[in-house]
């Protein structure tokens, strides 16, 4: 893909994501304690054969020198709970930097809980800062952060201010206001800003056999690149008990949208039946199956947990976007899988938490393991994703693996692509499919030293253009804590991929090794 990018001051770029969690804190007056503030910095040198991920016949060699400062802050008490990592990528490159590979870029995942007044308001927030693929038809490989090929940096952001209020045991009550952005130095991709409105009610205690719940939601979204569109959502619920264990379970309501469709209706009647079945404390299940205004509509939610694994499976279909998934992506994260794992050594929450994020960082584990990508469209689409994943853990042994199938049908006009794709182009992403999966196993060797071997692999197909390609990667990686504050690793990663656009493929063998030191 062409480098699209317009470049600008990644630390001013992160300023005004800030003000928005900011905010949040500033509201909640008792959060004055407990904070953890933890710098960093981190030195790499690494060399790759294919700095910018070029086609095969155009690759340029190079070492690359990079300076990552960071900055960790944390939060956790009654009142306030704040998460927030920022770091800062320079490049040097030995050779000049050439066309396709970037100066700087950052990262930036910040969330933060508010109460501000107790049970009645709270504040929810968050922002983030991202390297992310432009399409799913060009390399999509992660360690090679300096390359721009194919990727555009992303922001985010999402204040969501909420009423909760119990009515004694009959019912409680959720009145939400969320207000957000999206944004990218692509061009053709728009900035957008979405306000919503939603009101939930449910059942409370009082209703033992047969609870009921109602949920409302409105949509406003303005887009700079497609015209505005509003949503506008109805749905009511019913669980019948039939066992302490078992639940039959239904849904009725209505969706309408006003995106301009491709012929097809954009409104209409919703309805679904199903169970949920929970035998332990440790196993659930949730099935269910209806219709909605475009076609058959499924939905599986399947959890399982023993002492040493953690099984995840999942199937939805909805209506969304592209920004939607940017404010809410979908890949399995690493901390959540762990958090099973260590859920019967660590009850306590907070105290799991912290030993989650130091697990993480002490043995230099991914965020996230590999998922479908989310490519940038303008457009609404219909999105059919189903998910597995597994986490296991031994004494000396943390395995993770997860396997994807995602359908993506275009529903608004392919206009709206076609200053991101091009005219040539702008079907594309028209009807796209993306299966694959990814395993990720670490092995301590001692108390201070660990080696990891990931592998992944994902092909896209395009059934509008007949195109269709596979990348695959596979990295290895020692790691090591010479201090309490000073940790290195070694890796060797390999890339390999299509790239289906131009007909060719590329390929990138890389070694990097670093040293990480926090204070």
């Amino acid at each position: 893909m062409a480098d699209r990018r317009r470049q600008r001051c990644a630390p001013a770029a992160a300023l005004p994501l800030l003000g928005p969690a900011v905010a949040a804190l500033l509201l909640a007056p008792g959060a004055r304690a407990a904070w953890q503030v933890s710098p960093t910095v981190e030195l790499r040198e690494s060399w790759s054969d294919n700095v910018s991920l070029r086609r095969d016949g155009q690759k340029d060699s190079q070492f690359i020198t990079s300076v990552t400062p960071g900055i960790a802050v944390t939060n956790q008490t009654p009142r306030l709970q704040l998460s927030a990592a920022y770091r800062l990528n320079v490049y040097e490159y030995s050779d000049g930097r050439v066309a396709g590979t970037d100066r700087m870029n950052s990262a930036l995942n910040a969330t933060a809980k508010a109460k501000v007044i107790d049970d009645l308001l709270f504040v929810d927030a968050q922002a983030g800062i991202a390297q992310q693929p432009v399409s799913a038809f060009g390399p999509v490989a992660s360690g090679s952060e300096y390359s721009t090929n194919n990727k555009s940096e992303v922001r985010t952001y999402q204040v969501s201010p909420y009423l909760v209020h119990r009515f004694g045991a009959t019912a409680s009550a959720e009145l939400r206001y969320a207000h957000d952005m999206v944004d990218s130095d692509d061009a053709g991709y728009g900035r957008s800003t979405s306000d919503t409105a939603s009101l939930s009610l449910s059942s409370g205690p009082a209703f033992r056999t047969v609870g009921w719940g109602l949920n409302l939601r409105r949509q406003q979204l303005q887009d700079s690149i497609a015209p505005g569109t509003s949503s506008n959502t109805a749905l009511a619920s019913l669980r019948y008990v039939v066992t302490p264990t078992f639940s039959l379970t239904g849904t009725g309501g209505y969706d309408k949208f006003d995106y301009t469709g491709m012929g097809g209706s954009t409104q209409g009647a919703s309805w679904s039946g199903g169970f949920a079945w929970n035998p332990s404390p440790r196993t659930s299940l949730q099935m269910s199956a209806g219709k909605r205004y475009y076609g058959n509509s499924y939905f599986l939610a399947a959890t399982h947990r023993s002492r040493s694994t953690v099984w995840n499976i999942g199937y939805s279909d909805n209506v969304t976007t592209s920004r939607e998934n940017f404010l809410l992506p979908s890949a399995v994260n690493t901390a959540d899988m762990l958090n099973g794992l260590f859920r019967a050594s660590y009850p306590d929450a907070a105290m799991r938490a912290l030993v989650v994020e130091a697990y993480i960082r002490a043995w230099g584990l991914p965020r996230s393991l590999p998922d479908s990508v989310n490519y940038f469209s303008n457009r609404h689409i219909l999105q059919r994703q189903l998910n597995a994943s597994m986490a296991w853990r031994s004494a000396r042994t943390t395995a993770l693996v997860t396997l994807f199938r995602t359908r993506r049908e275009a529903l608004s006009l392919v206009q709206y692509d076609s200053s991101l794709l091009g005219s040539s182009q702008q079907n594309l992403n028209d009807n796209t499919s993306q299966t694959g999966g990814a395993l990720m196993v670490d092995y301590r060797l001692n108390s201070r030293t660990s080696a990891s071997l990931s592998a992944n692999v994902a092909k896209t197909t395009s059934s509008k253009l007949g195109l269709g390609e596979t990348n695959r990667q596979l990295r290895a990686m020692v790691s090591r804590s010479f201090q309490s504050n000073l940790s290195g690793s070694l890796e060797v990663r390999r890339n390999h991929g299509g790239l289906a656009l131009e007909g060719s493929s590329y390929s990138e063998n890389a070694v990097a090794a670093s040293l990480s030191m926090k204070f």
